[in-house]
């Protein structure tokens, strides 16, 4: 019986860890132009990246529709949901839609500021972001933790042991999904900011004239900016 229920300590722990896995949020705009424009290519795609906004991503793109912009916003939220946050749980379109919401505002409040570009090649551009990194989920992993641990003792004092093995093991996931996302909103009404950094975006055309930034500039960014690192060194 014991045993039984260290296994089941064991998936709550797993399940845990899965919930802060990254997931690269790139919207691949691509840009062209004569006299490139390093600068307002960055902003548009941070600024389509964490504020929805696609208005300045359009210009950019001429080819694709506001639409097609927003669409792809919105899946890369949900990828960022599934994939961080509900593990891949059947748990209704009602709270994975939930979820995504608190993702997309807690995104909107990421703090960031694109400096001036300076031409480093003949397509080539580096361009300074700062950034002030939030402590959203920093705090909600450490929330998440001390919350297994009272769940833990639920499963010592036989609270789930009333159903069958598959029931109940389906209950302890969804009842850390609901705390989850109470934890996460209250990380997020509780937000605070680090000091300055800065992150450089190396922006060039590979071929003709379409550019792009190059992903691991973009994926260091969002690790550093949701201070992803330091969670996954927990």
């Amino acid at each position: 019986m014991r045993r039984r229920k260290n296994n089941r300590i064991k998936r709550i722990r797993r399940l845990l860890g899965s919930c802060i896995l990254c997931a690269v949020l790139l919207a691949n705009v691509t840009g062209c132009g004569r006299d490139f424009d390093a600068a307002g290519y960055s902003q548009a795609l941070l600024d389509l990246t964490f504020q929805a906004d696609i208005t300045k991503a359009a210009a950019f793109m001429e080819d694709a529709s506001a639409e097609a912009l927003m669409q792809a916003y919105r899946d890369s939220i949900d990828r960022f949901v599934e994939a961080n946050v509900t593990s891949g749980l059947e748990i209704g379109e009602l709270k994975t839609t939930r979820f995504a919401e608190l993702v997309s505002r807690i995104f909107m409040v990421m703090r960031y500021q694109v400096g001036e570009a300076r031409k480093t090649g003949k397509k080539e551009y580096e361009v300074p972001v700062e950034i002030w990194p939030a402590d959203v989920f920093v705090n909600f992993q450490e929330m998440l933790v001390e919350d297994s641990l009272k769940m833990a003792e639920k499963i010592e004092k036989g609270e789930y042991e009333g159903a069958e093995k598959e029931e109940a093991d389906q209950q302890i996931l969804l009842d850390i999904i609901n705390h989850a996302y109470e934890l996460l909103d209250t990380a997020y009404m509780d937000i605070e900011y680090g000091e300055e950094e800065t992150v450089i975006f190396h922006v060039r055309a590979e071929t003709g004239s379409e550019y792009s930034v190059d992903e691991d500039d973009m994926d260091s960014l969002i690790r550093k900016i949701l201070r992803l690192d330091e969670i996954q060194s927990m």
